[in-house]
């Protein structure tokens, strides 16, 4: 190969990261600019570097055509040292993202043990969905791990979704290393070393219209040679011999003319193909033999068309191929593009490529199109989806009977994958065309799950009832749509509106339960059920699976409003239908996770234990069904689960692991409870400055149109405020939560010391009357619920401190005695302690401080304990920074890290999901001072002796 020319400085920043990544924790380095400009040629120069170092170097490459499944990192892993029964493991998981990916991140994981590891992406330009959601999580994940990436990409186009995780990274750190044009001492070299003499004007000349694109100019450069243009004497060239080639496309073009017919014929079938191949693949595609087709293949890699992956060959440069591709007719490629899919499709290709290879040849039949979106969507690649359905419709005509069935579909998918305007503007258009009052609904409900995607529920409920208002729905259908709109309004804290639409919702799905036991268990034996893919709402669905989904959705919004009035019992029966009915389905109906309600359910009644049961045996659910939209939910549940406890630390990992898998699935709708309650942790902590920040961004996201989760935002947005001294501001900014609203019963009901903190907040502001009315909903939430005992202990707090009352107090702090919920409770000592102190019965005061700290302390509520500091003049030390500043969970973690567990294997082991152990990794990290697992280990191993001795 010919040698790497004018990269030499770009080159060594590379090697630099190679050398570090041998020693230590490895970096990512992104390479870009424009086709054709060197980036793969520098990557080879980097790899052979990396060999040389004595690292295992893992080389993929993006295609256009791959569009479903982790297509280059697991190709790339090929290269490794990783055995083929771990390969054959990780495949059966491409269905489910969190599983591959998390199974990636051990395989590299423990290759990184043996030896330093490069990991190439060439071409990511071009990357599934699926390989950049593994780049967006496993390069930050291993990045205390001798592990290396090197990224390539164009500059353009900039629309498609890699672009953005390729950002995402550079702005996270990654290195980013420009290639522009060669400057005059290269392309000379260059022209040297192509032609073997030193370039005269003419040449130089000829290289600036190349842009001094080292890929054009080498290429145009022996078109010249093979057309007997280059003349060399006494060692310079010289361009002669009329007129000169003046493109690119037709110097590839005069290079082909100097191949045999039948090389031509393949290297044009194999253009369309679109991926390296074998001599059997090209032999299918333009019938003809193997045998036949090995000079041909000979004779494309000795003229630089093609060059060897083992077993297979592919295009030296997609330019190479772009170029025989665009040097084929139109009627051509179409035959080609149709071939291919035919002998793709034999093979046992995905229908995704079979697909893409039928509508780029003209196919209008959306059947396989459908097909292959299902399998994209069911694989969580609703972008990929989106765009092979807009490529068919752009086939289809204006009044193509399928068009408004495929609209209807493109435009949920848009809303999937985040492409919010795009969505609805497509929807608007497909209304105006619509025929059927069919077309019409399936088209009101994606732009229904637009909506709902992009954070707006208000929006996504008015277009339901544009749909509910239409005549002709049959009452399952109906039943659907009542229920999604139920949910909307619930999004928007319109409770009252959503009760009788919910109640009407159950009442028709349930209707439906004669014909939907015997028609269930037909589709459950023909193997019908549990497709793990599919529309939020599919109207064209069996109507027996379409009344248990409007029953199960149903159920679950009327268990939040049954919260919402403060009947939790009643709460629990809806919520527990909801899981029984869509266990017994196993269909589309599981795919809407009624345990996430369930579990919040059984968290209002102290249940935790169960609780937790519920959301671990949901997630793994998910897992298995590969829902990754749920996948921030599950983490959201379990940190405000782990905050009622007051296990801080964990409540963090599990809001920072949720958050950052919302941002990796670019669901920011789902980000602002997480930020929340981070928001509410940091303040727990004392730092104001971080609270304050975690709110900001929600009210960023509410100004983008993000409109869920006022309570919880305005919650922690008073609370920040109240930090800060203006007591009558933060007050004012929770207005309605003082009323007696459902919104505030929800509220009271999932936080058993809001109660408490909202009178506190009252008073200090001099509201009186506000605080007498928190007071009012506390005891009737427990009056309600007798058999919660901290929902009394709550009533009891707010009554104490709305009066002063100390046996008020005192009967609060003995309800919340034998309850799990540790901030509850010390909230209640420390204002108990308070009254005490009021009373004059300073010995009495300090033991209650001195009980509150404790509890604080041990909860990790540093801004807490510190304010309790302030109560009590001598208290034990808190711990300090170091290894004593590790919270329990984090220590658990770090311990079995230290034997030589992965991630993963510290996740089985402690019954926690990847991302949560990654989270109080990289805190420890943080307290400790240390960026890897090897410095970890050595400063345990040397804490653990000092211990000892």
């Amino acid at each position: 190969m010919d040698e790497l020319v004018g990269r030499e400085e770009s080159l060594a920043e590379i090697r630099g990261v190679l050398e570090a990544t041998v020693g230590g924790p490895g970096g990512c380095v992104v390479v870009e600019g424009p086709a054709g400009i060197g980036k793969t040629r520098l990557v080879r120069a980097a790899a052979e570097r990396a060999a040389a170092l004595g690292m295992s170097v893992a080389l993929g490459r993006a295609a256009e055509v791959d569009r479903a499944g982790a297509v280059v990192l697991m190709t790339a892993l090929r290269g490794v040292a990783v055995e083929a029964a771990e390969l054959a493991e990780l495949a059966g998981h491409e269905d489910n993202w969190f599983a591959l990916v998390a199974r990636l991140g051990a395989v590299i994981e423990a290759e990184a043990r043996r030896r330093p590891v490069l990991i190439v992406v060439d071409d990511a330009q071009w990357a599934d969905e699926l390989t950049l959601f593994a780049l967006r999580v496993l390069v930050p994940r291993l990045a205390g791990e001798r592990v290396a990436w090197l990224l390539t990409r164009r500059v353009a186009p900039a629309e498609l979704s890699a672009q953005g995780t390729v950002d995402r990274l550079v702005a996270e750190g990654a290195r980013r290393v420009v290639l522009g044009p060669l400057d005059d001492e290269a392309v000379v070299e260059l022209c040297a070393q192509v032609l073997g003499a030193r370039p005269d004007a003419t040449v130089s000349s000829l290289a600036a219209g190349t842009g001094r694109n080292p890929f054009l100019l080498r290429h145009l450069l022996r078109g010249l040679v093979d057309a007997g243009q280059i003349l060399v004497n006494k060692g310079t060239a010289t361009v002669v011999d009329g007129e000169l080639p003046q493109s690119f496309l037709a110097a590839v073009g005069h290079r082909l003319r100097g191949l045999s017919p039948l090389t031509r014929r393949m290297l044009g079938g194999c253009a369309v193909l679109g991926r390296p191949f074998t001599a059997y693949d090209a032999a299918a595609l333009i019938g003809s033999t193997a045998g036949d087709l090995v000079p041909a293949i000979d004779e494309a890699i000795a003229h630089d068309f093609l060059t060897e992956q083992g077993v297979q060959v592919a295009f030296t440069h997609d330019l190479i191929r772009e170029a025989v591709y665009n040097n084929l007719s139109g009627p051509v490629r179409g035959v080609l593009h149709r071939e291919a899919a035919a002998v793709r499709k034999a093979q046992g290709a995905s229908p995704v490529e079979v697909a893409e290879h039928l509508v780029r040849g003209g196919s209008t039949d959306p059947l396989e199109v459908l097909r292959a979106a299902a399998q994209l969507t069911g694989r969580g690649a609703p972008g990929a989806a989106a765009d092979l359905v807009l490529r068919m419709l752009d086939l289809l005509g204006e009044f193509d009977p399928a068009r408004p069935g495929l609209a209807a579909e493109a435009v949920r998918l848009l809303a999937s994958a985040g492409r919010m305007a795009e969505a609805r503007e497509l929807g608007e258009a497909a209304l105006r065309s619509v025929r059927t009052v069919g077309d019409e609904a399936a088209v009101l409900v994606g732009l229904a799950e637009a909506s709902r995607h992009a954070g707006q529920p208000a929006i996504a409920v008015e277009y339901l009832r544009r749909a509910l208002a239409m005549t002709g729905l049959d009452d399952v259908r109906r039943a659907q749509l009542l229920a999604v709109c139920g949910h909307g309004l619930i999004d928007a804290g319109d409770l009252g509106a959503a009760g009788p639409v919910v109640e009407e919702a159950v009442t028709l799905a349930e209707a439906a339960g004669g014909a939907l036991g015997r028609a269930g268990a037909g589709a459950r034996a023909r193997g019908e059920g549990g497709s793990g893919a599919g529309s939020a709402l599919d109207l064209g669905a069996d109507p027996a699976r379409g009344a248990v989904d409007a029953l199960v959705l149903g159920l679950a919004a009327r268990s939040v409003l049954a919260r919402s009035t403060g009947h939790l019992d009643r709460a629990l029966v809806d919520a527990r239908d909801a899981v029984a009915a869509a266990d017994r389905d196993r269909g589309s109906a599981t795919l809407r996770h009624p345990r996430l309600w369930l579990g919040r359910v059984l968290v209002a009644q102290d249940r935790f234990t169960e609780a937790e049961a519920s959301y671990t045996i949901g997630q793994r659910e998910a897992d298995r069904l590969g829902t990754a939209w749920s996948q921030p939910l599950w983490h959201l549940s379990l940190a405000q689960l782990r905050l009622a406890l007051g296990r801080l630390g964990e409540a963090q990992a599990e809001a920072e692991a949720g958050m950052q898998l919302a941002e990796q699935l670019a669901t920011p709708q789902l980000a602002v409870r997480l930020l929340c309650v981070l928001a509410r942790l940091a303040l727990r902590r004392g730092d104001t400055e971080l609270a304050r920040g975690y709110v900001h961004r929600t009210q960023e996201l509410f100004v983008d149109g993000i409109g869920v989760a006022p309570a919880e935002l305005t919650y922690a947005m008073a609370m920040v405020r109240s930090a800060t001294g203006q007591h009558r501001v933060a007050m004012e900014t929770l207005g309605a939560v003082y009323s007696d609203a459902p919104e505030s019963m929800l509220f009271l009901g999932l936080d058993h010391g809001v109660a408490a903190m909202l009178v506190r907040l009252a008073l200090r502001a001099g509201a009186v009357d506000r605080a007498a009315s928190v007071v009012t909903m506390a005891r009737r939430l427990a009056e309600l619920n007798p058999s919660v005992g901290s929902l009394a202990g709550a009533a009891a707090h707010a009554d104490g401190l709305l009066r002063g009352d100390v046996e008020a107090l005192r009967t609060a702090v003995k309800l919340f005695q034998n309850c799990p919920r540790a901030l509850a409770r010390a909230s209640a000592v420390e204002d108990l302690g308070v009254a005490e102190l009021a009373a004059g019965n300073e010995s009495a005061a300090g033991a209650r401080f001195e009980e509150a700290l404790a509890v604080w302390v041990g909860c990790g509520a540093t801004g807490d304990a510190e304010r309790v500091r302030g109560r009590k003049a001598k208290l034990r030390p808190e711990p300090g920074a170091g290894w004593n500043s590790l919270t329990e969970a984090e220590l658990r973690v770090v311990r079995l890290v230290t034997e030589g567990l992965t991630n993963r294997e510290t996740a089985t082991r402690l019954f926690l999901s990847p991302h949560t152990v990654d989270s109080h990794l990289r805190h420890a990290f943080s307290k400790l001072g240390i960026k890897s697992r090897v410095e970890l280990t050595r400063q345990f191993f040397h804490h653990r002796e000092a211990q000892i001795a």
